[in-house]
């Protein structure tokens, strides 16, 4: 009994001489997370205007990152607004129409604008919200079908998650939402080889995401300021180490030669895919820095699009990002530190693997890079970052199908978001 009282005591202890890290009016966070969303995959499908109740279809599951800010105007009480990188579903038939090709992909963003009550103020510190969720469509390629059309969706959305402090301003944290919204999803289905006789597809899409986020939020406000932060946090260090999680997206475009004679209406198709990243830069002066950019090779499937698009999966392609940039860093003191850059980007290739295309190669290449980015400051040498980049590669690719040499100009420029912590020393 002694030693259980002893433990309670011990734990209320730790408990009080814990920072208070409050939500007070006037607080504000920001998060940068990893996330995985995945739709139900319901709906009622249509076929020349009638129903197959045994028609059905499923997506893959979408991986990206989200950037959250949020406000307390009252205690406890915080007005949040979350925007996410762009994720792709395909959409595969099932059901009765299983054994069909990938009808198409469509790319998304996903945003919302709600509330949250957040009820408690020690380190671990659970809360619930809700809002409106809105999906917005921004790219759609064809497959199998033909016009593959997928409209923006909205509708409410339910969030519960916990933060937990490292420090006064630093904070890891898991977050569940689900959110409830249809679409009116079409398309034609060929119906024969030559693409001249087509069904019109028309589907009630029950949407309704679940999202699952894991990352570090930054807090700042009245009940963050200690005493030391009497004068705004000043950097004279040279280095900066940045460590991320980057969600990288490909522009998909290609220009096809097939047997020396173009084929019009070829695409590509790629998901999102990620990577840890480093990022390690040097000041030059005081607001000029030099910043190296690698990740970890991933591997990504190249599917084809548009008049390719029921092909099977064209090839497999592991390739590592890079870049080098000169920053410009505006403010080296305070809490919000942006920095915008520019530079080159290389993308080495360290393999390929045949699908529909046999003697698969990718070049390698060249291109200008662009970036803009901000850092928060949880303390005098460590932060929270996030970025966007933007390089323009548009590598060579050659292999054969069905015996006939095939050659592609293609257009990647990809954009990569990346989120994660930085050191100052």
């Amino acid at each position: 009994m002694l030693k259980k009282i002893a433990l309670s005591g011990g734990c209320a202890a730790a408990l009080i001489a814990s920072p208070a890290m409050a939500q007070e009016a006037g607080d504000v966070y920001v998060k940068v997370a990893a996330a995985r969303t995945k739709l139900v995959d319901k709906g009622d499908i249509f076929t020349n205007g009638v129903q197959d109740p045994a028609d059905a279809y499923e997506t893959r599951e979408a991986f990206h990152a989200v950037l959250t800010a949020g406000y307390f105007p009252i205690d406890n009480f915080s007005l949040e607004a979350s925007i996410a990188s762009p994720a792709t579903t395909n959409n595969i038939p099932a059901g009765a129409l299983a054994g069909l090709p990938n009808l198409g992909d469509d790319e998304f963003v996903l945003a919302t604008v709600g509330a949250t009550f957040q009820p408690f103020r020690g380190r671990v510190r659970p809360y619930v919200g809700g809002g409106l969720a809105i999906q917005i469509t921004t790219q759609e390629r064809d497959g199998l079908a033909v016009g593959l059309n997928i409209p923006n969706a909205t509708g409410p959305y339910v969030n519960a998650g916990v933060n937990v402090g490292i420090s006064d301003r630093l904070d890891v944290f898991a977050d569940v939402r689900k959110a409830w919204y249809t679409t009116a999803a079409s398309g034609r289905l060929p119906l024969d080889a030559t693409y001249t006789t087509f069904a019109q597809v028309d589907a009630n899409a029950q949407l309704d995401p679940l999202t699952i986020q894991l990352g570090v939020g930054a807090r700042f406000g009245p009940s963050h300021a200690a005493a030391t932060d009497t004068a705004p946090w000043s950097d004279t260090g040279n280095w900066v180490v940045r460590f991320g999680y980057t969600n990288l997206r490909l522009t998909d475009k290609v220009d096809l030669m097939v047997g020396g004679a173009p084929y019009p209406g070829a695409g590509l198709s790629t998901f999102e895919h990620q990577t840890p990243t480093v990022q390690i830069g040097r000041f030059l002066t005081r607001n000029i820095a030099i910043n190296a950019t690698i990740g970890i090779p991933p591997t990504i499937d190249v599917y084809g699009a548009g008049t390719i698009g029921a092909l099977p999966k064209l090839g497999k392609v592991t390739y590592g990002p890079t870049a080098l940039t000169v920053q410009y860093h505006p403010l080296r003191s305070g809490f919000f530190r942006p920095y915008v850059g520019a530079g080159l980007a290389y993308m080495f290739v360290f393999g390929t693997k045949d699908g529909a295309f046999s003697d698969l190669k990718v070049d390698e290449d060249l291109g200008p890079a662009f970036e803009a980015g901000a850092e928060l400051m949880v303390g005098h040498k460590t932060g929270v970052f996030f970025d966007v980049k933007k390089a323009l590669l548009r590598p060579k690719t050659y292999g054969t199908f069905a015996g006939l040499p095939v050659v592609g100009q293609t257009t990647l420029d990809p954009w990569a978001f990346t989120g994660g912590l930085s050191f100052h020393f």
